[in-house]
């Protein structure tokens, strides 16, 4: 009894340490981030010859309007293309993977090839076939070259992911499957109206992930994408760092940029800046969901 009376006073104790150790994690993961903005709205030369401070030195925006001066309307429509692949990518591959999932989280008796399809997807993850098989099926046969299905469809099935809603549609009660099948419902019924309600905290932390992936992939535009009209805003934010480098490296042009200081250091902070900043507005709202839905995929697996 006395041991329970300690409890409450302990844990008492620990909280201001907990919350230091925390804040002190919290701000260094912060801080890379201010100093990637204080250098974004940094004079270039400042950042030369200083180097890079927690404080803006010369405080200008040159170098965005740079940014949205040389290269402005192919930057929001890189941004419509980022937008519209992380949409439409996230609804396809969630729905493939949540109806795999579903099929292998079945017993046995109920579908039989659970155990296969299950295998088959585990397989899959631990071999591959390489990057040279993987362009040419994707280039020749499936026509995915220059064209947007080809920003969506390669990434329409997650073996972890699928594994992961796998775990939370094994957690749904059989009784209520039973249920459900003795009123008479379908399988497609049980699928939509228990199955994806009860398991909406890992099908929500799936989503969240998939999107980041979709919205931070720079290899599909970059092996399947030629055309500047389909530059997502990776493959546009990399072709603008190549030029600007490519102008300071090339002899030829040297006498030329004498007099010209091209942002090279502060483009690549306010291009990190054009990158993240959805992202960093987003993520406050849906954090949660990451380390819980995980955690239920993890426990009930």
């Amino acid at each position: 009894m006395k041991k329970m009376q300690d409890m409450p006073s302990r844990r008492t104790k620990e909280s201001p340490l907990c919350y230091l150790i925390t804040g002190i994690m919290a701000l260094a993961c912060f801080l890379p981030f201010w100093i990637v903005f204080a250098a974004s709205i940094s004079d270039e030369m400042e950042i030369v010859n200083k180097g890079f401070s927690l404080l803006p030195r010369k405080a200008t925006l040159e170098t965005y309007r740079f940014i949205i001066g040389q290269k402005g309307s192919m930057l929001w429509r890189a941004y419509g293309i980022s937008f519209l692949s992380v949409i439409a990518g996230t609804v396809y591959s969630v729905a493939v993977m949540s109806l795999f999932a579903w099929a292998t989280a079945q017993k046995k008796e109920d579908f039989r090839f659970a155990n296969a399809l299950s295998f088959f997807a585990w397989f899959t993850m631990i071999f591959s076939g390489g990057l040279l098989p993987w362009y040419i099926l994707c280039t020749k046969y499936y026509g995915l070259q220059n064209n947007l299905w080809a920003l969506i469809l390669p990434y329409g099935m997650n073996v972890f992911y699928m594994f992961v809603l796998k775990s939370n549609f094994k957690a749904v009660p059989a009784e209520l499957v039973e249920a459900a099948k003795i009123d008479g419902a379908s399988d497609a019924r049980i699928f939509v109206s228990v199955a994806l309600p009860l398991s909406k905290v890992g099908l929500v932390s799936v989503i969240l992930f998939m999107a980041l992936q979709y919205w931070n992939d720079f290899y599909l535009s970059l092996y399947l994408i030629t055309k500047t009209d389909l530059y997502t805003l990776q493959k546009l934010l990399y072709n603008m760092m190549s030029n600007i480098s490519a102008l300071l490296t090339n002899s030829s042009l040297q006498s030329v940029t004498t007099h010209i200081v091209l942002p090279s250091n502060t483009a690549r902070m306010a291009m990190t800046m054009f990158t993240v900043l959805p992202v960093l507005v987003f993520y406050p709202f849906a954090q949660k969901y990451f380390v819980k839905g995980i955690t239920v995929g993890a426990v009930k697996g």
